[in-house]
């Protein structure tokens, strides 16, 4: 089935709506290009429900999500941003964590409406470290129980489509990651794409597939063994605690916004931010080295083939 018009919906959660100002500055195409229908092959979506974006606020706005937890929007997609907390703790004190919205005087808690749109969504986007797998908000000790959407919906999780959540980690993701993922989502929906490969973490891989240590601008400084021991200097970082040898991101590659910007391109290390564990160990404390192990695995996998390649040279080839 075709799918004329799509209809997004973008929940927030335990967060700081970073993701948000990510995607707002998004580029080739930007939300203005997507939503005006400027690219014919994702034209027809309508964000339905944006809780920072919209123009209708207070009751106004949480009818709307009522309408779409009562299948007024049906199909759509659903984007989630933030983690979700562990209500049941809030409970024992009185209270709650986290409200989305009050409708005729009542609160509308996030988890309770993450898992009403979740069995109606034909796919669902977890957007950002946070929402993913729980992020800042579930780093040790984690006192809201937080945790990401597919750890709260369940890995089994399948939506509409048949699809399981998908993961889009970062802290943030750029615009470009977030932009690039739902427009091929809305292809898949359509029957132009098929459905991205994902990784074991439900990454999309195309994506998400290197680690920042294997496209890292400092990278060939890496191989000839030269190592910054202050920040300012153009060599690896590696020593200064860069998390680049165990991250999967592209960002070192195309850039942050516009093809600009990135951790390690303008001097930062990388800090393992689009990965489960994060912010724990291993990635923690962030100017920590990383784990010996992956270093000595490649120093070790670099000198075998170092030393295949010396002696191929001994043998002469056709040209």
């Amino acid at each position: 089935m075709t799918l004329e018009k799509i209809n997004v919906v973008w929940i927030q959660g335990q967060g700081c709506t970073g993701c948000t100002v990510s995607v707002t500055g998004g580029t080739n195409p930007d939300l203005i290009n997507v939503f005006t229908g400027f690219l014919p092959q994702i034209e027809g979506i309508n964000l339905v429900y944006h809780p920072t974006i919209m123009v209708p606020w207070g009751e106004a706005a949480s009818k709307i999500l009522d309408d779409v937890i009562n299948g007024k929007y049906d199909p759509f997609v659903l984007v989630v941003e933030g983690a979700v907390p562990d209500e049941k703790k809030a409970q024992e004190t009185g209270g709650y964590y986290c409200g989305v919205g009050e409708i005729d005087g009542k609160m509308m808690l996030f988890d309770d409406v993450l898992l009403k749109l979740s069995k109606r969504a034909g796919v669902v986007v977890a957007v950002g470290a946070c929402a993913s797998f729980g992020g800042i908000p579930h780093g040790n000790p984690n006192p809201t129980g937080a945790k990401g959407v597919i750890n709260f919906l369940g890995k089994d999780y399948k939506s509409g489509l048949g699809l399981p959540v998908i993961n889009l980690p970062g802290c943030p993701p750029s615009g470009e990651t977030i932009i690039e993922a739902l427009g091929h989502l809305v292809l898949t929906a359509r029957g132009a794409l098929p459905v991205p490969e994902l990784d074991a973490d439900n990454r999309p891989v195309f994506l998400y597939g290197p680690k920042v240590h294997e496209i890292c601008p400092r990278a060939g400084y890496f191989a000839g063994g030269k190592y910054s021991s202050e920040f300012g200097e153009p060599y690896c970082m590696g020593m200064l605690g860069c998390k680049g040898i165990i991250t999967h991101c592209q960002v070192p590659k195309k850039g942050f916004v516009e093809g600009a910007g990135g951790c390690t391109t303008v001097g930062g290390i990388c800090i393992g931010c689009t990965e489960p564990e994060f912010p724990d160990e291993p990635f923690s404390p962030f100017l920590q080295k990383a784990p010996v192990g992956p270093y000595a695995s490649e120093a070790m996998e670099d000198m075998v083939a170092k030393v295949k390649a010396v002696l191929s040279r001994l043998l002469s080839r056709k040209i």
